[in-house]
């Protein structure tokens, strides 16, 4: 994988390889380090880490907007020290309520640092190549994931706290060089004051109702992690291995394909026809999943990998479709308010999705996946409209508005 040239690019990249390095490191490893080393109780994590997600919504916005008034780049610093100083607690937790406290502080630094590293992004890019240089940083996410957690299996094997206080060790570094690369990022700001009113964003419906509706076409992170693993294991015949080799395809699948799939995408008409593209793979994938209940294993496993593939290009063209239209339609000089906004109206549009998965294939077992697949192409269809909507209502030159009526025109 090639490196972006010298320059803010690069840096930011570095930041992401860093950060996502920490996050493969410590994913399930924090939960395992409480259960098994600190001694909590299994409910006692649960109910910890769902309050953290509940008070981390709360920080999406407001930190989007102080990024636009402060300077992306010097809160994307301090939220990175923020973070890697609370993986470091976790060392000195020693009960529930210490849990909750340090926990309840990393959901919140967690979910701030998203707008404020996307806002970021947005004064590093113009719109001909946001799209990519994102589908680039996505890639090097998924390979920071793919390196970082042999780590956790180390310290599984070694089964020791040592072990487990040496990965989240491991982890808060990661976070710190992260940091460091944040710092030499260049502390852009948009052209126009960001002004004194609060929130505008939160009168935007058109702009909150594509976020919403982002939120339920991102479910197919909930398809691969939820619905793949339980369908393979309770209703098909298919070898116990097979899961896991599911989870691999989607891994590499998105590595290479992953910038392909974003090139083209750079307004907000090839973004809309990108979201519906979306609904098509998953009412593939459905249907191919729906399938495989009643074939023998090695045409179940053949016809599984299909469906995955289908998936993984559902997942490509929904978030490079994302990226175009939460850049495209948010107010300039409002990117961290705007992207703060998209990823709570993403965060509630997926809440109802575990429920509603599991829901319908423990209790229509087949049916359910057709049920999902349909439910998900026919919300996809309303993206071109709310674009369209969206476009129109933007408050913008002339001409920029001509431009995007045309291109949703001829979608």
């Amino acid at each position: 994988m090639f490196l972006p040239p010298p320059g803010p690019l690069r840096a930011y990249a570095v930041m992401s390889f860093f950060d996502s390095l920490a996050r493969g490191v410590m994913l399930a490893g924090g939960v395992l380090y409480f259960t098994r080393v600190v001694g909590l109780g299994a409910v006692q994590v649960g109910v910890g880490l769902s309050v953290a997600t509940l008070v981390g919504l709360s920080a999406s916005l407001p930190t989007g907007v102080l990024g636009d008034r402060i300077g992306h780049r010097r809160l994307l610093v301090g939220l990175h020290a923020a973070r890697a100083a609370l993986l470091a607690a976790y060392l000195l937790v020693d009960s529930f309520p210490v849990f909750l406290l340090v926990v309840g502080l990393a959901g919140l630094a967690e979910n701030a640092v998203e707008p404020v590293r996307q806002g970021c992004l947005g004064t590093l890019t113009t719109p001909g190549n946001r799209v990519e240089t994102l589908a680039y940083n996505r890639v090097v996410h998924n390979v920071g994931i793919s390196l970082g957690t042999p780590a956790l299996g180390a310290a599984l094997v070694a089964g020791t706290a040592f072990a487990f206080r040496l990965l989240i060790t491991f982890g808060a570094l990661g976070i710190l060089i992260a940091c460091a690369a944040a710092a030499r990022l260049p502390d852009r700001r948009p052209e126009k004051s960001p002004g004194c009113s609060l929130m505008t964003v939160l009168r935007d419906r058109p702009y909150l109702g594509l976020a919403l509706l982002n939120g339920l076409l991102s479910l197919h992170s909930e398809l691969l992690e939820i619905a793949v693993p339980l369908w393979v294991a309770e209703y098909t015949g298919a070898p116990e291995w097979t899961a896991p080799l599911l989870l691999l395809v989607n891994v590499f699948l998105a590595i290479g394909f992953q910038m392909r799939a974003g090139r083209g995408v750079t307004e907000v008409g090839s973004a809309a026809r990108a979201m519906r593209r979306a609904g098509l793979a998953v009412l593939g994938c459905a249907l191919a999943f729906a399938t495989t209940g009643s074939l023998p294993s090695p045409l179940a496993v053949a016809v599984l990998v299909v469906a995955v593939t289908l998936l993984t290009a559902a997942e490509l063209f929904q978030s490079a479709g994302s990226w175009s239209l939460s850049y495209e339609l948010a107010a300039p000089e409002r990117l961290g308010e705007y992207q703060g906004a998209w990823n709570v109206g993403t965060q509630l549009g997926r809440a109802a999705g575990p429920f509603a998965i599991t829901l319908a294939l423990s209790g229509l077992g087949a049916a359910g996946w057709v049920v999902l697949g349909l439910t998900y192409a026919a919300a996809a269809t309303l993206a071109l409209p709310l674009a369209r909507r969206a476009a129109a209502t933007r408050p913008r030159a002339a001409a920029v508005q001509e431009r995007a009526a045309e291109q949703l025109a001829g979608v």
